[in-house]
């Protein structure tokens, strides 16, 4: 995996190495390991298979996506059941346990 040091916190659209990072989450990407900085020095900072996600970016995520879902179908319970969804999903990925709110 390609991840970018420099912009942990979001996926700059500008940045490559960013790029890389997300086609490889959605796995359009081959798999391995690596980590892309501009210091040779970082190369040997921790390795993330994933962006770390926080309870806060969970409920950020969720409120976003509940508002897009809800714009396409119409349905509170649809909507909110997709999102909750995508949230669940997010935690299986990094081996996490989905907080009491899902």
């Amino acid at each position: 995996m390609i991840s970018c040091l420099e912009h942990q916190n979001f996926f700059d659209d500008k940045c490559e190495i960013c790029k890389k990072e997300y086609l490889f989450i959605k796995g359009l990407e081959e798999k391995g390991t690596i980590i892309v900085t501009k210091d040779v020095t970082a190369n040997k900072a921790k390795q993330f298979p994933y962006k770390d996600f926080t309870e806060e970016k969970a409920k950020k995520l969720y409120e976003k996506l509940f508002l897009y879902y809800l714009k396409t179908l119409k349905d509170e319970k649809d909507a909110s059941n997709k999102a909750k969804a995508i949230i669940i999903k997010q935690c299986q990925i990094r081996n996490m346990e989905p907080w009491a709110w899902i």
